[in-house]
């Protein structure tokens, strides 16, 4: 540039073009440079940025969804920490050698079919055949016996109720018997049946379309939009454990909380299904409930008299809820580990060291509580504070010295970090608590599933009634409880609920009586 700008001046005549002018033209030059420098910079950043999230994108497709260490190649790394003196603690490094069994694949056929009902079918020779070719009539000399297993397709069975009338002549009164209560009123299918119906959809994940597609290959036409309408009536007779499912959180200990996305078509909008997840022993259940927005509201109103221990994920909705002084927070250490997890897998090999190196202390922080998961909460708490808090400290250490981009994958897990500390340090001193908000996104993954299936609900009316038979649902497999037998159950009850002769907290699936199932 400074040759140009020689070869400008010398070029020039003194008597149009002062030296002033030429020096005002390089300062514009220059001015320009510095601009378009600037301009690159950004913009290589911005193509630093989406790179990274096609590489994610790319990478949530069709890679493995694993968080440990081994399935983003992390024991790489191991040695480095180790020379680098940022081991996990203080301890000399031992070496251990890992012994185990295998158990033999098994080939053969092992399952139990001692309940199956049995049919013996005996297959004999001929008469003609039971004389040998010396004449001799054969002798029976004893028999070989094989198994097979038949499945017997569904079959509908139509159940007349005949009420008996009797009269007396003199008195011309008339009495009839009392047919069975329904669920469903002027509804032909049985409790069971339409029990049949929910627990295929939102435990097995059937839509109501592909059920009636199966009735009518058997026979019986029922179009999927009556099956809707039994399933969404009887959601409604079981509205009284929904409010037994609230009270409940008045009493709750501890309590993990989470949500998911719903789409309704009307309004043809996203919402959210909130999640609850108890984990009480002797009190466990999941209550979810929908929301057209993601508010703090809808936790707040629902969780106005809870006063224990609550974890959650870092969303801001749960604020409120973290400032009522009764209410002790926890943080989610699986959703940390997942930005970090994120950005290992997206970087170059030569460019994961921070974040790998982090990674690698969180995982051992999971390795602790593999090594605590059998003791009792006073032990685990004191497990915690003897080998948890010197790789936490290390964690703090690293995080407060690194500085990231905020928009970048690594800034954002940083900035996450920093911001959830607090509550991602506190299980430390509470052994009753789990260091991840797992246990609630299991319950949430089923809805998930099938959600990819019927895609949406109608409107946000059948969303409350679809996240109550979630939450039955639910609630019944963390108890034990066969889904289809308890439904078929409380429907049988629920005018006694309404009546109020039975208490609908004694039907919620962690109280009910097995034995009435």
């Amino acid at each position: 540039m400074e040759n140009s700008l020689k070869t400008l001046k010398s070029s020039l005549n003194p008597d149009i073009f002062s030296f002033d002018i030429v020096a005002g033209l390089q300062m514009t030059y220059q001015s320009t440079i510095e601009k378009q420098s600037q301009e690159i910079t950004v913009l290589e950043k911005q193509v630093a940025w989406f790179k990274e999230q096609f590489k994610l994108a790319n990478h949530r497709q069709f890679g493995k969804s694993s968080e440990t260490a081994a399935s983003v190649n992390l024991s790489l790394f191991d040695e480095k920490m180790a020379e680098d003196g940022k081991g996990t603690t203080d301890e000399p490094v031992k070496e251990e050698i890992i012994t185990y069994t295998r158990k033999k694949k098994s080939t053969g056929r092992h399952f139990d079919i001692s309940n199956f009902p049995k049919e013996q079918k005996i297959h004999d020779l001929e008469e003609s055949e039971k004389t040998c070719h010396c004449g001799n009539p054969l002798t029976k000399a004893g028999e070989d016996s094989s198994i097979q297993i038949d499945h017997i397709p569904e079959t509908f069975q139509v159940i007349e109720h005949i009420t008996l009338k009797y009269c007396c002549r003199q008195c011309e009164t008339i009495k009839s018997a009392k047919k069975p209560e329904t669920a469903i009123p002027k509804c032909m299918a049985t409790p069971g049946f339409v029990a049949e119906v929910i627990t295929k959809k939102y435990e097995q994940h059937l839509p109501l379309y592909r059920q009636s597609k199966i009735f009518e290959r058997l026979g019986a036409n029922i179009p999927d939009n009556t099956l809707g309408h039994w399933v969404m009536r009887a959601a409604e007779a079981l509205f009284p454990l929904k409010d037994a499912f609230r009270e409940q959180f008045q009493y709750i200990h501890l309590l993990q909380s989470d949500d998911t996305k719903v789409k309704t078509i009307k309004p043809n909008k996203e919402g959210y299904l909130w999640g609850y997840h108890s984990c009480d022993p002797g009190n466990r259940f999941v209550f979810f409930e929908y929301s057209s927005g993601r508010s703090a509201i809808t936790p707040n109103e629902t969780l106005k008299d809870f006063t224990g221990l609550l974890q959650t994920d870092g969303y801001s909705g749960y604020n409120d809820l973290r400032k009522k002084s009764p209410v002790i927070n926890f943080g989610c250490w699986d959703h940390c580990r997942r930005k970090f997890t994120d950005v290992v897998k997206v970087a170059d090999k030569e460019k994961k060291g921070k974040a790998a190196q982090l990674l690698l202390l969180i995982n051992r922080l999971y390795e602790i509580e593999r090594e605590a998961k059998e003791m009792s909460a006073d032990d685990r708490k004191a497990y915690r504070q003897e080998k948890a808090k010197p790789v936490l400290n290390v964690i703090w250490e690293e995080v407060s010295k690194i500085q990231a981009p905020p928009k970048s994958l690594l800034g954002i897990a940083i900035t996450y970090t920093i911001n959830q500390w607090p509550y991602l340090i506190a299980y430390l001193n509470h052994g009753e608590v789990p260091i991840s908000n797992c246990w609630m996104e299991n319950q949430v993954r089923p809805f998930a599933i099938g959600r990819k299936n019927w895609l949406f609900t109608g409107t946000p009316e059948s969303a409350n009634k679809a996240a109550l038979l979630y939450s039955l649902i639910q609630s019944c497999r963390m108890n034990g409880i066969d889904p289809r037998k308890y439904l078929e159950h409380v429907l049988n009850l629920s005018h006694a609920m309404r009546r109020g002769s039975v208490s609908p907290q004694s039907l919620l699936p962690q109280f009910i009586d097995k034995s009435s199932l």
